[in-house]
């Protein structure tokens, strides 16, 4: 997957103007104040939005292009999008929630099953939005996300609905998907599922030790991309 933006928007008095890549397996945070453009920009990404100008580019395939009047719908842009607020149907089940994001009505039914297995939601599945954790949530959302077999994920500050107690039960969950998630291979497609999501259960584990590390070290970002000379010298670091 590589992912290429340079786009431009303006709202009243706001301007938006973001350039950055993304090479396949890497992870790349967006960092800034609070209203900079953050969310604005992953919804451009995903077509929630529309910039004024500029390109976004996945792969060979064009998203959006001002200049050539190209502007690909969102189930049609193959991204992944995980809101903020997780953006649950309250009046739909964990099953119906999931099921939402399968486009293939023949194999909804067992896609939805293999991904609540997935995603270890089993005995949630008739359960409502608020009769859930905020990691059962999350995870939910994340599942949703994944039904369309994104080639990227976008989080939009996962962890930023949550008090602080929240987010430290919410990360020991996910250390502890993660070595659970070594034991799931029943079939290619949920082993995929396993390791797609252990992957997104680390990198947003790394991402927030290492977007300190390089704060305190470098001073304020605007774009993070984790590389592994990254990893070395924050392994080194902490040695």
């Amino acid at each position: 997957m590589h992912l290429q933006v340079d786009i431009h928007k303006a709202l009243g008095k706001f301007q938006l103007n973001c350039a950055f890549e993304a090479e396949p397996g890497q992870v790349t945070g967006l960092l800034g104040a609070s209203g900079c453009g953050k969310s604005l920009t992953l919804k451009c990404i995903a077509g929630i939005e529309r910039p004024d100008r500029g390109r976004i580019v996945l792969d060979d395939q064009v998203l959006f292009d001002s200049e050539q009047h190209i502007d690909l719908p969102p189930q049609k842009r193959s991204v992944g999008y995980l809101f903020q607020n997780y953006a649950l149907f309250p009046n739909m089940t964990v099953s119906q929630n999931i099921a939402v994001g399968v486009q293939d009505r023949a194999a909804r039914k067992e896609t939805v099953r293999r991904l609540i297995s997935a995603f270890y939601l089993e005995g949630q599945e008739r359960k409502y939005p608020r009769q859930l954790s905020g990691g059962q949530q999350q995870r939910v959302a994340l599942a949703r996300s994944m039904a369309t077999g994104p080639k990227i994920l976008l989080l939009d500050e996962p962890l930023s609905n949550l008090d602080a107690g929240l987010r430290v039960k919410m990360r020991a969950e996910l250390k502890e998907l993660q070595q659970k998630l070594d034991e799931l291979s029943d079939g290619d497609f949920s082993k995929q599922l396993a390791l797609n999501y252990k992957r997104i259960c680390s990198d947003l584990e790394f991402l927030m030790q290492i977007t300190l590390w390089f704060c305190k070290k470098e001073g304020p970002l605007h774009a993070l991309v984790i590389t592994p000379d990254m990893v070395e010298k924050v392994e080194e670091d902490e040695e």
